[in-house]
């Protein structure tokens, strides 16, 4: 008989709302399989739990996945915690007395504890396009021995064609000012000490799939994207190649990106802007240790922001000052250096948001004098859940050095974001 899998999102933060295509590609993944899958999508909902009641009611699913992409929205101003309002969620999915797995990047950052958060049945970390058909086999045949199962052991499909813009409504998404998205890789070859994604195998996507669900999203008319990677550039060969295939299509769209500052050359961005890339947000830290532990230097800046106005891309940073032992002249030497080399715009973090098992969290739970910084106490048994920040600057100090230049925006004071601006 056939497994009856409903696929859940229940995200519904709006600034700006963004498509759940992890489910679209999960859904996908499990076309070969003895599955009827649905996707119940509740960013738009007006009243959740009924909706809910009704598709289970009716349908009479067997398993529930559930895709927790954040846990907060990971700026200090303006935080919103997510994880009570899916508990409520979760918790009245369990009075149909169906097993939940759990899923998505929010999930990965910290799977056992929101595992216990939400006391649910098991998760997968990672990609789960792979992992997904082998937890579906071994859970059918009752040979789960592990709760939480790790997709990055397994990578992703690279083969993987998605069929899009069919559960979920696309239209709702682009007149709350959404963007459709795609993805090229999963994983990330750097090494910053506060990301939960540092020094995950990079898989890729194979480029002809990639430009080929592009094109069949063109063709429905969706004609502005937002990559869905954590960075591009994670392999400089395949990101050429990728723009150079894309560029010959002569696609009809534009789109914007994620990158890091290294690896790049000067064909990269000139592939970009022949590919209808309009905007890079570049991410970049203060702190020369952790820009040495990445491969690049204020040379690399000066070169990326020169490439860019050189082929009319729109560059906006993503900047982070204010690591634990980072001084105050460093971020004072950042904060110059894009006075004087303009991006189009600068948005500054300075409150560092700790996960459990990052390299930052480690320090700062050896080191009480660093936790004399944090936004709230830290616990004996901190899991991280509830958002906590370490910060050695406040507000009025960085508005104190940007001077009320209009080229620098403190993150989280609007809620606008890159493409908005």
């Amino acid at each position: 008989m056939s497994t009856k899998l409903l696929l859940i999102n229940p995200n519904n933060y709006k600034n700006p709302p963004v498509l759940p295509i992890g489910l679209e590609y999960i859904k996908e993944s499990l076309r070969d399989y003895d599955c009827h899958v649905e996707i119940l999508d509740l960013t738009f909902s007006k009243d959740i739990l009924p909706e809910i009641k009704n598709v289970i009611e009716n349908k009479g699913f067997d398993l529930i996945g559930l895709s927790i992409r954040n846990i907060d929205s990971c700026i200090y101003f303006n935080n919103e915690f997510f994880l009570p309002n899916f508990k409520k969620i979760i918790d009245y999915i369990k009075l149909f007395k169906i097993p939940i797995i759990l899923g998505g990047s929010g999930f990965s950052a910290s799977p056992k504890e929101i595992l216990n958060y939400f006391q649910v049945d098991y998760g997968i970390i990672g990609p789960a396009e792979k992992a997904f058909p082998i937890f579906l086999e071994l859970w059918k045949k009752n040979k789960i021995k592990e709760k939480i199962i790790n997709g990055w052991q397994y990578g992703i499909d690279s083969e993987l064609l998605p069929i899009r813009a069919i559960d979920l409504d696309y239209n709702k998404y682009l007149k709350n000012d959404g963007l459709v998205g795609f993805t090229t890789h999963v994983g990330c070859s750097n090494q910053c000490p506060y990301c939960i994604e540092a020094n995950k195998k990079v898989h890729h996507r194979k480029i002809k799939n990639i430009i080929k669900e592009i094109e069949i999203l063109i063709n429905n008319g969706y004609i502005h994207y937002h990559l869905s990677d954590s960075e591009f550039n994670q392999d400089l060969k395949f990101c050429k190649r990728f723009c150079r295939e894309l560029a010959r299509k002569k696609f009809d769209f534009k789109w914007t990106l994620y990158m890091k500052p290294t690896p790049y050359d000067e064909e990269m961005f000139q592939l970009l802007s022949e590919s209808n890339a309009y905007l890079i947000t570049l991410s970049v830290d203060s702190y020369d240790k952790i820009q040495k532990r990445n491969n690049y230097s204020y040379d690399d800046l000066e070169k990326i922001i020169k490439y860019c106005k050189k082929y009319n891309i729109e560059l906006v940073i993503d900047l982070l000052t204010g690591y634990p032992y980072e001084s105050i002249e460093s971020t004072k030497k950042i904060i110059g250096f894009f006075k004087k080399n303009r991006p189009k715009s600068v948005g500054i973090s300075f409150y560092y948001r700790l996960f459990n098992n990052t390299e930052l969290s480690d320090l700062i739970k050896k080191d009480h004098k660093l936790q004399e910084k944090l936004t709230r106490s830290f616990l004996d048994n901190e899991d991280c859940l509830n958002p906590i920040f370490y910060h050695q600057y406040n507000k009025e100090d960085i508005q104190e050095l940007i001077e009320d230049e209009d080229l620098f925006k403190i993150a989280g004071i609007s809620l606008e974001v890159n493409y908005q601006l």
